[in-house]
């Protein structure tokens, strides 16, 4: 079974002028037929205008969205197996994170990526597959937690933002544990069965 997790720094369908990494995860699923693409906002609290975009974005698609009551569905394994990708939304990872391990969610993620599901996400969405994160604690302040650790290392999104690339630079100084990779808004990571195969950048 071939496994694919695109992980996307910034842009998509949130981005109007970066959309272009929307029809590449498509290209991924290779389906002559519309794709079953689930959206994912917790990192946002489900916040309904996110969703609305997602819907508005993959609307030739087959899209639906999971939130954070579907979690406690007896049968969300199934309903997530039956997807051809889940695509995460930004917000906060640490929030985003804690919900899922309570849930169950994490796991369920977990096994349909072994299934051949495809994982896509953006900013939160694409830090939380790595083994270790590193982000913001509060407005001023970062701190490092365990991600679902599918993909070793860790990955630092909008590195083009001065004050993020101070702070992750300082930390990863001091990291030995797996690669650590770090992402202009315009760049993405394409990764193959655990290994990464692609950059894709825009011109911006």
């Amino acid at each position: 079974m071939v496994r694919h997790i695109l992980a996307i720094s910034g842009g998509g369908f949130s981005e109007e002028e970066n959309a272009y990494i929307d029809e590449y995860l498509l290209k991924i699923c290779r389906k002559n037929t519309p794709i079953k693409i689930g959206f994912v906002a917790t990192a946002s609290n489900d916040a309904p205008n996110y969703i609305e975009n997602f819907y508005r974005a993959f609307q030739s698609e087959r899209p639906s969205h999971l939130t954070i009551e579907d979690f406690k569905s007896d049968k969300i394994q199934d309903i997530v197996n039956d997807l051809d990708i889940i695509y995460v939304g930004g917000g906060n990872t640490q929030y985003m994170l804690k919900i899922w391990k309570e849930t169950g969610f994490a796991h369920v993620l977990i096994d349909a990526y072994y299934r051949g599901v495809i994982l896509a996400g953006i900013s939160a969405g694409a830090m939380c597959w790595f083994g270790t994160c590193y982000s913001e604690k509060n407005e001023h302040e970062y701190e490092q937690f365990a991600g679902l650790g599918i993909l070793k290392g860790s990955f630092c999104p909008h590195y083009n933002d001065e004050e993020r690339r101070i702070a992750f630079d300082y930390w990863a100084s001091s990291q030995k544990g797996g690669p650590i990779y770090k992402l202009n808004d315009n760049e993405n990571l394409h990764f193959k069965n655990e290994k990464l195969v692609a950059k894709i950048s825009s011109y911006k």
